[in-house]
């Protein structure tokens, strides 16, 4: 539910709600009475009771029967009126007490209808022995004092009824309008004193009145709306003897309106929009309405016109005598009573402001004229809206004609001397005073008419072609708008004038040329402008031109002519007079001279027309100058040349000079017929190629010509491609060939310029000569025995860079082990043997036959000889053993030679490497079997040892160590001379005597060797 907007349920019929409806409350028994003393503050009397809601909740209520009123004091007390006319207060606010006074006569009194004001005096109409009446006032202070102390009329001339109508005016004046039966219907009471009884019309209705209700207004008297089943009828009050007439309220678009309770208000109001009220009741014999007020420009205009109201056309309403009454408050808040049992109180509130239509932005009207504008403007409550408007300081004439929902604006423009942009303001109002709203309306006054014809000084002038402008001078003329400024209008084919001071002043410029010997009229108009830019009709003036005007310059600016090498260029003139065709035109000559300082270039000449040299070198008169060239070269001669003629009477008149320049260039050719012209040598052993590049064109500099050219296979693949100036020379390789190929180059001859020009074609072809194969080095290690592997390694042929390199290359043994794959091919191969033991491999070689052949006959053919030898296999290690005895300084070597492989090898050489230490000669066994060493530098040899697969035999010898020498000692095993060996390792002597080799080997060989020096040294002696 959008802010503001209520729903009420209501008995009788489905529950179907209304955007703008609420369920206000529920009150036991029938409602008699309503209150609405402030939005959402409702004071209700019923068939039970009274009760007191403030904002949906209830605050007071007592239980009496019936209740027919309630009061509301300034203090907050709250009390129900039984219909006899005792009080029954909420808390003991009040004394208990009755507002009727002590009657000792009557016998019976009934309280029909009791009413406060906003500031709380109370009304009472009483009915007295039933034919009798009694009306009591009380001011605010007086409601509280039981019984009420003034009796505005007691008298059996009029009955009381349940109707009652009360207000205030301006100084808290109070006012009621009491209907009753009698000769007269309405009572009008003023204060506490009865100002007026009065009937209404019997021409309007001859119904009983069913509800009225009392408008303030800003003078003394209110206004009086009084309903009943014909409907609603609206009087001005005022004082004794009658008030103002009656008239029927316009309802509109309802039909006839069975009215039950009217309620309208001006509290909170404008005077944008005031009136706001419901009213309630039936149609169509039987359909529930409620109508809506137009709020009008015065509370004294209120209540005139209603409406339907929308938000409760589709409302679901119990289908008899829904309504009872309805009480309305501050234009914003309204409480329907429903006479029925149920549901039976419903609250509406005006929630939510207008909005306007579209409004023409901005509004167009022509001075002068008149435009009807409607705005309009809708609430979305769907109460009604007043549409007004403020004209304000606006030049406009504005006449309102008022609307529903609207206002229809008849604007009438004034003159104006520029379109005027101006405003007023619209308003909207729904009665409410904080939902007035308003907005500009922009009116554009368009500005349609001119100021009067101007003036001009002189009207008519003369002058001639080429000769002295004339000023015309233009002022404006009486009339309303002033002229800010002045156009002129020139026809077709006419001098233009050139004006200043915003079109006050205008001149006109002859022409320089008029080809009419009589001369020509020309004729302007001038009109003044307002400051809306509206122009004046015209005033016109006429200009006479005398004819001929000087000649014309006898070429464009910045003329050039081209003459080729051999060729001869004719400059004649190409204007001589813009009037030339004009019969009677004097004759007109051409004056040729050389610029200051200028001469003839070489390779030039100039004649005139007949062909005879001139000589420039002071002015030359003739219709037409030959210059001729020759050669390829480039030169520029530059001539200044004017026309000039002989008017009578007014002597010789001359053109102005202008350049003429003529530049020499070689002799066109056609660049699309030049040949290509293509020789070439071919040195760098058949690979360096030149190609000379020339053309037929004679001048060929002249054209910035060049070549593509392309070097291409015989299949036509592109091998090389260079765009090269010609004449001259493209430098190119051949590709390298291993047989005779053939190439073909291609040249394709264009002018480089910025279209460029294709010409000739040329094309030849060229043998490159095959390369000779060519064998290098072979790339590799040497073979590799291994124990059970055999011996592998991979070689790879080298192919030098200037042999032929497409070959194909095949392997073959030439000697050595036979191999485990015979033909091997390709580049590089893997070679192993078929031998796998160590004996028969290492220390031979093997040769291999290499052959690279690129067909026909183009064959190379290398013996490549590649050792083999093995990883170490025979581990090496060293140990000492020191002498003991008498023998003392030798020194004991154990040698341990262990083969680490599968395969048994012979035939080994053992060179050991002693150093710090001397042999002892014949000390040297294996195995305990006596070697003959071989001596060599730094140790000794023995040849012949052989080791068994994994075996290890021990080497013994004896050596003397050395003064002031560390001994060290190194072995190394060579199979069939390749080393096969790895690092030996040595230990130093120890002096304890005992082995460090373990074996005892070295000792057994110390002792003899110590006897063989006892024997020696005996020997000796003897």
């Amino acid at each position: 539910m959008r802010a503001g907007i209520l729903i009420c349920l209501c008995l009788g019929l489905s529950a179907v709600a209304s955007a703008e409806w609420k369920e206000g409350l529920t009150v036991p028994g029938e409602p008699r009475d309503v209150r609405a003393w402030e939005p959402f503050t409702v004071a209700i009397a019923h068939s039970t009771g009274a009760e007191l809601h403030v904002n949906e909740e209830q605050r007071a209520n007592r239980n009496l029967s019936p209740a027919v009123g309630t009061l509301l004091l300034t203090s907050g007390c709250f009390a129900g009126v039984r219909n006899d006319g005792v009080i029954f207060a909420f808390d003991n606010c009040l004394p208990g007490g009755s507002i009727i006074p002590d009657l000792p006569t009557a016998t019976t009194t009934e309280v029909r209808r009791v009413m406060q004001t906003a500031s709380g005096t109370g009304y009472a109409a009483i009915a007295v022995d039933t034919n009798d009446i009694l009306l009591l006032h009380a001011t605010a202070s007086e409601t509280a004092t039981f019984p009420w102390p003034t009796r505005v009329l007691e008298t059996s001339e009029y009955r009381a009824t349940s109707v009652m109508g009360v207000t205030e005016s301006a100084g808290g004046v109070s006012h009621a309008v009491v209907p009753v039966i009698g000769p007269q219907n309405l009572l009008y009471i003023r204060a506490d004193k009865r100002e007026a009884s009065f009937s209404m019309n019997t021409a309007l209705t001859t119904q009983p009145l069913q509800t009225v209700d009392l408008i303030p207004t800003s003078g003394l008297f209110p206004i009086l709306l009084a309903g009943n089943a014909d409907g609603l009828f609206r009087a001005p009050l005022s004082a004794a003897p009658v008030p103002g007439d009656f008239s029927r309220v316009t309802l509109v678009d309802s039909g006839p309106v069975n009215i039950v309770s009217v309620d309208v208000n001006t509290e909170q109001s404008t005077g944008r929009g005031t009136g706001f009220g419901l009213a309630v009741g039936t149609r169509n014999g039987g359909e529930h309405v409620v109508l809506g007020a137009v709020p009008t420009g015065s509370a004294s205009d209120s209540g005139m016109t209603w409406r339907v109201h929308p938000a409760f056309a589709n409302a679901s309403l119990p289908v008899s005598d829904p309504f009872d009454q309805v009480s309305c408050v501050d234009s914003s808040f309204c409480v329907i009573t429903l006479r029925n049992q149920g549901q039976n109180v419903i609250y509406y509130v005006n929630a939510v402001a207008p909005v306007f239509g579209a409004i023409p932005d901005p509004v167009l009207i022509d001075e002068g004229t008149t435009r009807t504008l409607e705005v309009t403007a809708s609430d979305e409550d769907g109460d009604a809206v007043r549409v007004s408007a403020d004209v304000g300081a606006t030049p406009l004439t504005v006449n309102a004609t008022p609307g529903m929902d609207a206002v229809s604006l008849s604007l009438t423009a004034p003159e104006v001397c520029e379109t005027t942009t101006t405003q007023f303001t619209v308003f909207a109002s729904d009665g409410l005073g904080a939902h007035d709203r308003q907005t500009p309306v922009t009116v554009r006054i368009e500005n349609t008419e001119g100021p009067g014809a101007p003036g001009v000084l002189p009207l008519q002038g003369t002058t001639s072609a080429g000769g002295s402008s004339l000023v015309f001078t233009a002022s404006p003329s009486a009339g309303v708008c002033e002229s800010v400024d002045y156009v002129w209008s020139t026809p077709p084919g006419q001098p233009m004038l050139q004006t200043e001071e915003a079109g006050r002043i205008a001149t006109f410029t002859p022409p320089e040329f008029l080809c009419s010997a009589t001369g020509a009229r020309y004729t302007y108009e001038v009109r003044a402008r307002d400051k809306g830019r509206i122009p004046s009709e015209a005033t016109a003036i006429s200009v006479d031109v005398q004819p001929w005007g000087k000649p014309a310059a006898p070429f464009a600016l910045n003329t050039v002519r081209q003459v080729r090498s051999g060729s001869t260029v004719e400059l004649r003139p190409e204007a001589l007079h813009a009037c030339e065709a004009t019969a009677g035109l004097p004759q007109v000559d051409t004056v040729w001279r050389l610029p200051d300082g200028g001469s003839v270039p070489p390779g030039l000449s100039v004649k005139d027309g007949a062909g005879t040299p001139v000589d420039l070198s002071s002015p030359v008169t003739a219709q037409v100058l030959q210059v001729s060239a020759e050669g390829c070269g480039l030169a520029s001669l530059t001539l200044v040349v004017r026309n000039r003629m002989t008017v009578d009477g007014v002597g010789v008149v001359e053109g102005p000079e202008v350049p003429v320049r003529v530049d020499a260039q070689p002799e066109a050719e056609d660049v699309s017929a030049a040949s290509l012209d293509l020789s070439m040598s071919v040195t760098g052993g058949g690979q360096d190629v030149e190609a000379t590049l020339g053309t037929s064109l004679r001048c060929p500099g002249a054209y910035a010509l060049k070549a593509r050219m392309f070097l291409e296979s015989a299949d036509g693949v592109q091998l090389a491609s260079q765009v090269v100036p010609v004449p001259g020379v493209w430098r190119f390789q051949l590709p390298a060939v291993c047989s005779p190929t053939a190439y073909t180059v291609r040249g394709e001859l264009f002018s480089d310029v910025a279209t460029p020009v294709e010409a000739g074609r040329a094309r030849q072809t060229l043998t490159a000569e095959a390369r000779a194969v060519s064998l290098g080095e072979v790339e590799g290690e040497a073979l590799v025995a291994r124990c059970g592997e055999g011996a592998k390694t991979t070689l790879t042929q080298r192919i030098p860079p200037d042999a032929c390199t497409d070959v194909d290359v095949s392997w073959s043994r030439e000697s050595g082990p036979a191999l485990a794959q015979d033909d091997l091919s390709g580049p590089s191969v893997t070679v192993a043997t078929r031998e796998t033991g160590l004996q028969e491999l290492v220390g031979t070689s093997l040769s291999l036959r290499v052959t690279a052949d690129a067909g026909g006959g183009n064959a190379a053919t290398r013996v490549h000889t590649v050792p083999i030898v093995a990883d170490p296999f025979v581990e090496v290690a060293h140990s000492t053993e020191a002498s003991s005895g008498q023998e003392t300084g030798l020194v004991g070597v154990v040698v341990q030679l262990s083969n680490t492989t599968d395969c048994g090898v012979t035939g080994l050489r053992y060179v050991e490497r002693v150093e710090g230490m001397e042999l002892v000669p014949g000390s040297v066994k294996v195995a305990g079997a006596t070697l003959a060493e071989q001596s060599t530098e730094g140790g000794f040899q023995v040849e012949g040892v052989a080791l068994a697969a994994h075996e290890t035999r021990t080497l013994t010898y004896v050596v003397r160590p050395r003064l002031l020498s560390s001994p060290r000692f190194a072995g190394e095993v060579f199979l069939n001379g390749v080393p096969v060996s790895g690092a030996s390792s040595s230990e130093q002597p120890s002096s304890c005597g005992c082995s460090q080799g373990g074996s005892g080997a070295a000792l057994f060989g110390l002792l003899a060797v110590a006897q063989w020096l006892r024997r020696r040294r005996d020997g000796t002696r003897r």
